[in-house]
């Protein structure tokens, strides 16, 4: 039976990317686990969000999975995984996702508070899917 990646898993996966140079990818799987939560039921929810990842090798990709967890569950009512919480998924600089310098007004205020605290900011609509 398939079950749904949990967040570990696709931090192993952004990672993979990552050590490839493929930052793209691992944009956009980050930004679909957005979509796979929302899709699933309440107890796989939990199921992928409980435990705290390893890290992607980066600390903006760390920050960017904790922000997208912590924003899933708040647009369902849930609260998220105290992991979540922990300083490593904090930012000691600010990350603009989309990297184009253009765009960081509209980053700055378009961005759910679950990725701006941590430092990540993404231009509106970033975390919506078709």
């Amino acid at each position: 039976m398939w079950q749904e990646n949990s967040i570990g898993e696709l931090a192993e996966e952004i990672a993979d990317c990552l050590a490839k140079g493929d930052s793209s990818a691992a944009t956009r799987l980050a930004f679909r686990f957005l979509e796979r939560y929302d899709k699933s039921g309440w107890e796989t929810r939990r199921r992928i969000t409980a435990d705290a990842p390893l890290t992607t090798g980066s600390d903006r990709y760390d920050a960017l999975l904790a922000g997208i967890v912590e924003f899933a569950c708040a647009s369902h009512g849930v609260v998220a995984p105290l992991w979540v919480n922990d300083e490593s998924f904090f930012l000691n600089r600010w990350w603009f996702v989309s990297g184009i310098a253009s765009l960081h007004a509209d980053a700055l205020v378009h961005s759910p508070i679950s990725l701006a605290r941590r430092g990540v900011f993404v231009t509106q609509g970033a975390l919506e899917y078709a």
